[in-house]
């Protein structure tokens, strides 16, 4: 694999349909507020989902007008109680983003039961299961967004400058899938380097939102560049 160098992607300024809510979840940083208000600030209607606190200890404080809704636990049927609280609460959800939290605001393995990194990206997959139909309909009346958003290293890994979990890049393959299985919904993968600051890193979810390319699945940003990946050819050595 190799990384392409990409420009900065247009900006597709589509018509708000009655979807235009998000529901975000809760990295327990700053960046869950600023792109909270960045999308507010766009006329979009925003929920936040907190995931149990012995994964995601922090609570960031969030606008006024923002709804938390937060799990206790990782049982599956918990999760989905929570989702039909969610949309009896706002009717269809038409975009989802997904915030993995950063390695150092995680509790270290051997201080919890379960892997942090590998929980949370088992309940964006049971997420990605229950907001199916939501989604699906919601790209009935206009865009529908499938995001997640983790920090490898900007460049999926291959710079190896930062720490970081490779469990979290299994958020990349799901976008991936549900991208083949869910044609009319827009889905992409963002890996943005760790030392970007929360207000670039909102900005970047924003455009990305917005860029109306739906052929690219995966970018990373650094302070440097936008890129993806691409398959490179090898000679074959014996």
């Amino acid at each position: 694999m190799k990384l392409i160098p990409l420009p900065a992607p247009d900006f597709w300024d589509f018509s708000p349909n009655a979807c235009k809510t998000c529901l975000l979840t809760d990295d327990g940083s700053a960046n869950t507020t600023h792109v909270a208000q960045a999308l507010i600030n766009q006329g979009w209607r925003v929920g936040v989902l907190s995931f149990p606190d012995f994964l995601v200890p922090c609570r960031p404080s969030l606008p006024s007008t923002v709804e938390r809704f937060t799990l206790t636990h990782l049982c599956e049927e918990h999760l989905q109680q929570q989702v039909d609280k969610i949309l009896e609460t706002f009717g269809l959800i038409g975009t989802f983003i997904h915030l993995h939290p950063l390695n150092k605001s995680l509790p270290h393995q051997g201080n919890t039961r379960v892997n942090p990194h590998k929980a949370i990206v088992k309940q964006v997959f049971f997420l990605a299961k229950y907001l199916k139909g939501s989604l699906n309909q919601a790209a009935d009346q206009g865009r529908a967004c499938f995001i997640t958003l983790a920090h490898l290293d900007g460049a999926f890994g291959l710079r190896g400058n930062h720490e970081f979990s490779p469990i979290s890049g299994g958020l990349f393959g799901l976008t991936k899938t549900l991208n083949l299985e869910w044609p009319s919904v827009f889905c992409r993968s963002i890996d943005i380097s760790p030392d970007l600051e929360e207000e670039t890193t909102a900005q970047i979810i924003l455009a990305e939102l917005h860029d109306p390319n739906g052929l690219i699945q995966e970018v990373g940003y650094t302070r440097e560049s936008r890129v993806t990946l691409d398959c490179e050819l090898t000679p074959l050595t014996i």
